[in-house]
């Protein structure tokens, strides 16, 4: 059997606001360093700020098989999607995401003439990406033990954050976060790994290695909102 290795880069737009408000939750307590907890916050009101939008996001995909030495394409694809609160809350009271393809190609990178506004694709599995966009929410931040490391930027101060030991059954990520030393505004973080992913999306667990480097930007004058990135992966 060959393995398959992924390389991705997603671009993600941010088209227009609906409602901002001040988090998702109420406040909860952070026992990390005060950098880290000033992120935490901010990504945050991000998260709430960006679930509240209707947005953009394209996604273009390198797929290749390889065995032994030899590396064979597999898929050259790329995607584009909407996505947006529905109109009103399910069953259960939560407002589901509406995620809607807009423009798509087929596996050899030709523009489909036929698009199915619902088809998954990748970017379907928001859960996913957001652990990686939106890894050092207040939640997750108890689940992480935290390191400084040297910047190699003026007025950034950089944290390794890696996944407790005794915490298994939590998704979570691990990576370096590049953070504005005074705001604690994220500005890249740079993704070495998701684990746990079982238990989010089983498909997403057959993953063996993902990284990544996600570039923010500034909104509304301090949020940052997710909006270049480049990776890879092998499943």
């Amino acid at each position: 059997m060959g393995v398959k290795k992924l390389i991705r880069h997603l671009t993600v737009v941010l088209l227009a606001a609906i409602v901002l408000a001040p988090g998702r939750g109420g406040a909860q307590n952070c026992n990390a360093p005060e950098l880290i907890c000033k992120a935490a916050a901010n990504q945050d009101r991000s998260l709430y700020f960006r679930d509240h939008c209707r947005y953009e996001q394209k996604i273009h995909i390198e797929r290749y098989k390889v065995k032994g030495d030899k590396e064979a394409t597999e898929e050259l694809r790329d995607t584009t999607v909407t996505v947006e609160p529905a109109k009103k809350p399910d069953k259960s009271g939560e407002t589901p995401v509406v995620v809607r393809v807009i423009a798509d190609t087929d596996k050899k990178g030709n523009p489909k003439q036929s698009i199915k506004e619902g088809e998954p694709t990748l970017l379907s599995f928001g859960a996913v990406w957001d652990l990686a966009f939106f890894p050092l929410l207040p939640e997750r931040v108890k689940n992480y033990n935290f390191q400084e490391v040297v910047a190699d930027r003026k007025n950034e101060r950089w944290f390794r954050f890696v996944p407790r030991a005794d915490v298994t059954n939590v998704a979570l990520a691990s990576g370096i976060a590049q953070l504005d030393a005074q705001t604690g505004e994220v500005l890249t973080i740079k993704i070495e790994g998701l684990h746990n992913l079982e238990s989010v999306d089983k498909e997403a667990s057959k993953m063996k290695t993902f990284n990544a480097t996600i570039d923010y930007n500034q909104f509304e004058g301090t949020l940052r909102m997710p909006t270049l990135a480049g990776g890879a992966g092998v499943s």
